[in-house]
């Protein structure tokens, strides 16, 4: 749904500005009317074709909304009352439209699930489907934490990922601005020295004076080429086929392809085994899980498992037949399926992958910083070097 920016007045006189999703303006200006608001003006966020940013909700925002949204329930107060409550989230204005819209469409007598489900972008198929399961049972509380903490032990699982790239960004971020100073500013005046020098150069430092004089062409090269291949990236990474590709690239990366599979093990496990406990069927909560996963190459492979699952064939017949868990996995599988307890054997699975990933991720780092600081300390040493190589010939030639 677009995005509009509204300026109206409030019963006591003042103006209020914001931000809310709406499916038209007429429904926005309906909505503020119900908020005690007049809208003065109405006008559609225009976005640059090609540079859309996106208005997701993040995940920790999610997650407090949910907590919120439950605590909410279990004190008692109806559907329709929570989300009114937990709608007035003035710091996040997109979660906050869409919040009331479903409120609305609650208060009409649409379903919960139904209604959020009309809101892909901002409720997954897992919420919905945990909002179903709830509608069914009776139970919507006790099916929403367990979601909660599925969702949580997903957010950490990502954090843990990104905290361990963070350090490594950082130091190739330096490293590129330290190079930046170096090839603009310090450089080109050890160019205009040596252009004064009579004596031949070494051949790294003519090669290096060379770079620094079309370096204005090549950075313009770069930016234009850099510019047309992330927009032509970006397009193809919308479809199914490119996100595979990449995904698949990931997976086969030495060391960071190993913390790429055990997080998508882990979060298909995590989820698999939360919609089991939640009432979900195993075939219903495969599908479910197949949409909500990011990496498209396990979600092929889940696919082909729904698929051997539905023929007759056990989880874990389906998932040592796709490859989609290591072996390990798929006897603890077995286990859980003998003694009937799929779900709990699943979420041991998830916490054995996670617990691995974070070792992993402990001996990425202790690789990667001393790897890191030995490049830049050959780039910007190295260079350095290289320009100062023509001292000696001029203190040659003065004596």
């Amino acid at each position: 749904m677009p995005t509009y920016r509204y300026t109206a007045l409030a019963e006591s006189g003042t103006l209020v500005t914001g931000e809310s999703v709406a499916v038209s303006e007429e429904a926005l200006r309906q909505q503020l009317e119900g908020e005690g608001l007049l809208a003065q003006r109405i006008r559609k966020r225009r976005v640059i074709p090609g540079f859309r940013r996106a208005h997701r909700v993040k995940p920790d925002e999610f997650l407090l909304f949910n907590q919120e949204f439950t605590a909410l329930l279990r004190a008692g107060l109806t559907v329709p009352e929570a989300l009114r409550l937990a709608s007035d989230r003035p710091d996040q204005p997109v979660l906050a439209g869409v919040l009331r819209h479903v409120d609305e469409e609650v208060r009409r007598g649409t379903p919960p699930s139904e209604a959020c489900a009309r809101h892909p972008d901002v409720f997954d198929g897992l919420y919905v489907a945990a909002l179903k399961t709830g509608e069914k049972t009776g139970n919507l509380v006790v099916v929403l934490q367990k979601y909660q903490e599925a969702l949580r032990q997903r957010v950490t699982l990502r954090k843990k990922v990104a905290q361990a790239m963070a350090y490594p960004l950082f130091l190739l971020i330096t490293l590129g601005i330290i190079l930046a100073v170096l090839f603009a500013f310090v450089l080109p005046r050890f160019v205009a020295i040596y252009s004064d020098f009579g004596a031949e150069l070494p051949v790294a430092t003519q090669l290096l004076i060379k770079i620094v004089h079309g370096l204005p062409y090549i950075v313009s090269v770069i930016a234009v080429l850099g510019l047309l291949g992330w927009q032509a990236s970006r397009n193809y990474l919308r479809s199914d086929s490119g996100r595979e590709w990449v995904d698949g690239i990931k997976e086969r990366l030495p060391f960071v392809g190993a913390i790429y599979r055990q997080a998508s093990v882990a979060e298909i496990a995590r989820t698999i085994s939360s919609l089991l406990a939640g009432g979900v069927p195993l075939v219903e909560a495969m599908r479910i899980t197949q949409g909500s996963i990011a990496n498209r190459v396990r979600a092929r492979m889940l696919a082909a498992a729904v698929t051997d699952v539905t023929h007759g064939r056990s989880l874990a017949q389906a998932v040592r037949t796709t490859q989609l868990m290591p072996g390990n996995a798929v006897k603890m599988i077995e286990v859980g399926e003998a003694s009937g307890g799929l779900g709990e054997m699943l979420s041991e699975i998830a916490t054995f992958n996670e617990e691995a990933l974070s070792h992993l991720l402990a001996r990425l780092m202790t690789l990667i910083e001393p790897v890191l600081m030995l490049l830049m300390g050959i780039l910007v040493g190295g260079t350095i070097i290289v320009m100062y190589l023509p001292i000696f010939s001029i203190v040659s030639v003065i004596k």
